[in-house]
């Protein structure tokens, strides 16, 4: 009996030791369970932060000088489950450092249960990196080219550089995805047309005659452009030529018109940049001589040399080659956005509720008849659309709004220069020539900003007599930009086609895309938002 007892107390000793062990192994399965979920909820707080801030780069909660000090926080709070016993928190402050691109998410994953509650928390540091890709954020940005070429010629430029070279746009009549011309026939009966039982040459090889299907003559030279290839010169750089990322050698005048340079930190310098980046979505970059697409990086001075990326889906020639590439993502990276992106902004597009965009500024603009010249004669005009006004003893032209010339466009000014003031466009519908200095009173464009829009052309300082010019502008030709002399230019230049000689200098002015003058074709900003998250750390409870 009492080897019975003490059997039955060691078996009631395993039972309870049994016992007490599920209930602790129950227990934290329960605590690894809602320590999962609470993971979960802070995850999603994360996730849900870095899409806000793909949206709104300047959303930020956090009021405290001391990073760890929530206390004062608006923290952004939401419910996973509709009991709310499963939410995250959210507090996102800039991260130290003073760079604006470098945020920090603190998220804070709570799970409630009868028992307790349960918190995880993450912090994560994220950088947000937003570009403008729109045409004006440039200093040259080229449409379709014209005879295997976007730029011909020579030229500097600090800067941007974007280039599509998508050849015209085209109706497919038959389906078969290419343009057809005109395909030759034997017009046996003379009747000026091609009938069916006439003998005709296939260029194409698709089995059927091809009448010439209609395009879209954006650059104005009477044939269809297609794009450019591998094989095509998207651009050719030689001698002092290059492509650079500061404004070393602008001259002072011009430069005590611009507004300072952004600062970057570049290898831990703090550097004046352009952000400058190279794109060219079709034909290839010739580089030879000494040109450059970008300089070698040089330690202990106050300007970034090499280029912010070069994107170039065709490739490098000349005798340079890639060698005469310096950017910070190397030479093998192809064209970064896409098909439909980013556009060259034709007159000719649709622009609802207006039949086209020219047709948009006709109706939005103050009409001068008849062709202009601005320089020797003073003149004004004005309605609710616009203003403009020049004083041929001063030199001064004042505008506002968007100036209609329904003709073609002359700048002269007076004693070779022409000082500008106030925030206007001049329009031409023809060709538009420029022969004189163009400078803002004050300064450009935070001050002061013109804009010249050419239906045609525009030539700049190829008149026998224009050399050396200077001005700071914002310039769109339809049909192609030519520059004839050697100028010192600030601003943008955005054109089908372009046309340089004697390497003129042309500075891209960052302030401009964010104020433009009014009516400018392409002027809505196109933003690419990336987010890289630089760091992950689980804090654990708390």
């Amino acid at each position: 009996m009492i080897i019975g007892f003490f059997t039955l107390l060691i078996v009631a000793a395993f039972g309870i030791s049994f016992l007490s062990f599920s209930v602790v192994t129950l227990n934290e399965s329960r605590t690894d369970r809602d320590r999962a979920k609470a993971l979960e909820a802070a995850e999603s707080g994360v996730e849900m932060a870095i899409a806000r801030l793909k949206a709104d780069g300047t959303w930020r909660n956090h009021s405290s000088s001391n990073p760890d000090d929530h206390s004062g926080d608006e923290l952004y709070t939401k419910n996973i489950t509709e009991s709310g016993d499963e939410k995250f928190e959210v507090c996102v402050r800039d991260a130290a450092g003073g760079d604006p691109t470098r945020i920090v998410i603190t998220s804070r994953g709570i799970v409630k249960t009868a028992e307790k509650t349960t918190r995880r928390t993450l912090k994560v540091l994220i950088e947000r990196k937003a570009e403008n890709v729109n045409p004006w954020n440039n200093v040259i940005f080229g449409g379709v080219g014209q005879a295997g070429k976007s730029i011909n010629g020579n030229v500097r430029m600090r800067g941007s550089v974007h280039l599509l070279g998508d050849g015209e746009k085209f109706t497919d009549i038959d389906g078969d995805e290419h343009w057809d011309d005109n395909e030759p026939y034997n017009d046996k009966n003379f009747n000026g047309q091609y009938d069916i039982d006439e003998s005709y040459t296939d260029v194409d090889g698709d089995g059927h005659r091809d009448a010439r299907e209609p395009f879209v003559d954006v650059n104005g030279n009477g044939i269809r452009d297609p794009a450019l290839t591998v094989t095509d010169i998207a651009e050719e750089i030689s001698g002092t030529a290059d492509v650079g990322n500061n404004y070393n050698g602008m001259p002072s005048n011009l430069r005590n018109m611009l507004p300072s340079l952004p600062t970057k930190t570049f290898g831990g310098e703090s550097v004046d940049s352009l952000s400058a980046k190279l794109r060219v979505k079709h034909g290839r970059v010739n580089i030879s001589g000494s040109a450059v697409v970008g300089y070698s990086n040089v330690t202990g001075n106050s300007a970034k040399e090499t280029l912010d990326g070069a994107y170039v889906s065709d490739g490098y020639g000349g005798n340079k080659g890639t060698a005469g590439v310096n950017a910070d993502n190397g030479y093998t990276n192809g064209y970064d956005l896409g098909d439909d992106l980013v556009q060259f902004p034709s007159l000719l597009d649709p622009y609802p509720p207006y039949a086209t965009y020219k047709a948009y500024l006709a109706l939005n603009s103050l009409q001068i008849p008849g062709s202009l010249t601005i320089g020797g004669t003073s003149f004004n005009a004005s309605n609710s659309f616009g203003s403009v006004t020049y004083d041929s003893t001063t030199g001064v032209l004042k505008t506002t709004g968007i100036v209609m010339i329904n003709g073609d466009l002359e700048i002269n000014g007076r004693n070779g220069n022409l000082t500008y003031e106030g925030n206007g466009t001049l329009f031409s519908t023809g060709d538009t020539s420029i022969h004189c200095n163009v400078l803002p009173k004050s300064g450009f464009p935070l001050t002061d900003r013109l804009g010249i829009i050419a239906g045609q052309s525009m030539g700049v300082a190829t008149g026998s007599g224009d050399s050396q010019l200077t001005m700071a502008l914002a310039m769109y030709a339809q049909y192609r930009i030519s520059i004839g002399k050697q100028c010192e230019i600030g601003g943008t230049c955005v054109s089908s086609f372009f046309s340089m000689k004697n390497v003129p200098h042309i500075y891209q002015v960052p302030k401009l895309s964010e104020n433009l003058p009014p009516g400018l074709p392409g002027s809505d900003p196109i933003w690419i938002v990336s987010i890289t998250i630089k760091s992950w750390q689980d804090l654990g409870g708390g």
